[in-house]
């Protein structure tokens, strides 16, 4: 038992990182509503919501568990495209990120958008002539989509877009069922006004990597995790602490206690989650990646493809277990349910899953993961981690967004 706490310890030393977007549970639950709303089936959304997670995985995950993994781990690792240098650059843009401070000016973050929705759109449209069978065509495409919605959800976690008081403007908030509010989209303000940078306010996101002494790092402005607490890596010591004083603007401002913070917190949530119904509406409305949509929208697994469906099972579970040992779940403390959840998974108290020795499964996964052989884990998820090395999903998705040397690919006047 001592041997295993230490593993834990090591694996969520790891992968600790400041370079992550909203909280998987947070980036899940928009991934599923927007899912649910939209009317795919269960397991639709859940390979959407694996493909959601490649940013983080490949991404800060794979960066930090390279430097503490040696031997045969790490030759398994770069095995499996993890370590790849080509996917973990093209993951770094993939996070609304102000990457060495490149933002400038919203028109930037209107490139971004753009630019993602083209190769979102163009990509599910290619799948169809690539010559793929139709079940990798399927996943190709739920992952795809899923990756490009964590770009997308991220820009209300990693920017000030809540701070704003839109009913200040002509584009006011909006109230929703039960009470809560979030505020109007990119899109839904760029459509009343055309050019982003003669819009009534500019725009920020996070510097990152984080610089020491500024007020607007990544570390301050993020909204990833509900109790708004986050540790400065930018400070000596990497400090834990509230962020809420830098989030103490817009309509629902956060004040320093649990209800409001938590209130500005989902504000960004709420937000994020409307524009991920919306993100999947605008890449629909070029035909042949909405026909691609329409072709995997419905899939169930569990009739069509037990095997595919195990898989499916063991790489949400991964995903939950790396998500939980790492504190990025919902924060390093997790509030309520959520932190019992956590608390299980890490104890291995996972319920059984799947049909016969779906319990094992959930073991062995969990336990590969708390012995720091996440390239060992992945070998259960099958194709859908495979497709990344194989068909490139995040290089082409990110090709037009930036550069090897870190920096998007704005045009300087």
């Amino acid at each position: 038992m001592l041997r295993r706490l230490s593993a834990l310890l090591a694996l969520a030393a790891l992968l600790a990182s400041p370079a992550a977007g909203f909280d998987t549970y947070w980036h899940s639950q928009c991934t599923q509503k927007a899912g649910e709303q939209l009317g795919f089936a269960e397991d639709a959304w859940k390979i959407v919501q694996l493909g959601n997670f490649s940013p983080d995985f490949f991404g800060p995950v794979s960066q930090y568990a390279s430097r503490g993994l040696s031997g045969k781990e790490l030759d398994v690792l770069n095995r499996s495209q993890a370590n790849d240098p080509r996917i973990r650059g093209a993951a770094l843009f993939l996070h609304f990120d102000n990457l060495n401070g490149d933002f400038r000016r919203n028109s930037d973050f209107d490139y971004l958008f753009g630019r993602l929705l083209n190769a979102t759109q163009k990509l599910l449209a290619g799948y169809k002539n690539a010559g793929h069978d139709e079940r990798t065509r399927k996943v190709l495409t739920l992952i795809t989509l899923g990756a490009s919605l964590h770009a997308v959800q991220d820009f209300y976690s990693h920017s000030d877009w809540v701070h704003t008081d839109f009913n200040k403007t002509d584009v006011k908030m909006v109230k929703l069922d039960g009470g809560n509010w979030r505020a109007p989209t990119w899109f839904e303000f760029r459509a009343r006004h055309k050019n982003p940078d003669k819009w009534p306010f500019r725009v920020a996101a996070g510097i990152y990597p984080p610089v020491a002494g500024a007020p607007n790092t990544h570390t301050r402005m993020n909204h990833d995790n509900s109790r708004l607490m986050y540790t400065e890596y930018e400070t000596p010591g990497a400090p834990l602490r509230s962020q809420a004083q830098y989030h103490n603007a817009g309509a629902v401002p956060a004040r320093g206690d649990d209800a409001s913070d938590l209130a500005h917190q989902q504000l960004a949530v709420n937000t994020a989650m409307a524009a991920s119904v919306e993100w999947i509406s605008n890449v629909e409305e070029n035909s042949d990646a909405r026909r691609a949509i329409e072709s995997a929208r419905g899939w169930n697994l569990k009739t069509s493809d037990p095997h595919l469906a195990k898989e499916l099972q063991a790489g949400i579970l991964t995903e939950m277990a790396l998500s939980c040992a790492a504190g990025k779940w919902d924060g390093d403390d997790p509030p309520g349910e959520r932190g019992a959840f956590c608390r299980s998974v890490l104890e291995r108290k996972m319920n059984s899953v799947g049909t016969t020795s779906g319990s094992t499964l959930a073991s062995e996964i969990l336990g590969l993961a708390a012995n720091l052989a996440m390239p060992y884990a992945l070998k259960f998820t099958g194709m859908f981690w495979d497709v990344h090395g194989q068909y490139h999903v995040l290089e082409r998705l990110a090709q037009d967004l930036g550069s090897n040397s870190g920096h998007y690919a704005f045009a300087r006047n």
